[in-house]
């Protein structure tokens, strides 16, 4: 992956990633794992690579922007009551990764990408 057009493209899509997760507080991930999925399809494994690799961008990633809406005081009082559960959903999640089906984790990706999108249109 030493292609020099192929690193500014991997580039530029963790500039969007991080973009959109600083702007809207989510989002950046799908944005990685739709480009990791096309852009190193052949070099990854299966789609749970893309997943755990945008994962691990979106980490660190999201706990910047999260110290970003510290600073500013725009994180609500009831922040700690999500962030053990989240945690431990996390590590849930992360367990059960390569123990699902490639398919259906595609196919929740993508039902949870459409169901977002609805929400935010609807509400």
């Amino acid at each position: 992956m030493r292609e020099p057009a192929k690193c500014i493209l991997l580039a530029a899509v963790g500039l969007a990633s991080g973009f959109v997760n600083g702007l809207l507080g989510a989002g950046g991930g799908i944005i990685a794992v739709y480009a990791l999925s096309r852009l190193l399809g052949r070099q990854l494994d299966d789609s749970r690579d893309a997943f755990s690799n945008a994962l691990a961008v979106m980490l660190p990633l999201s706990a910047i922007s999260a110290a970003g809406y510290a600073l500013r005081g725009a994180l609500p009082d009831t922040i700690g009551v999500l962030v053990i559960p989240a945690v431990l959903g996390g590590l849930l999640g992360g367990a059960l990764l390569y123990r699902t089906k490639a398919r259906w984790l595609r196919v929740l990706f993508s039902v949870m990408v459409v169901w977002s999108g609805v929400s935010m249109l609807a509400g």
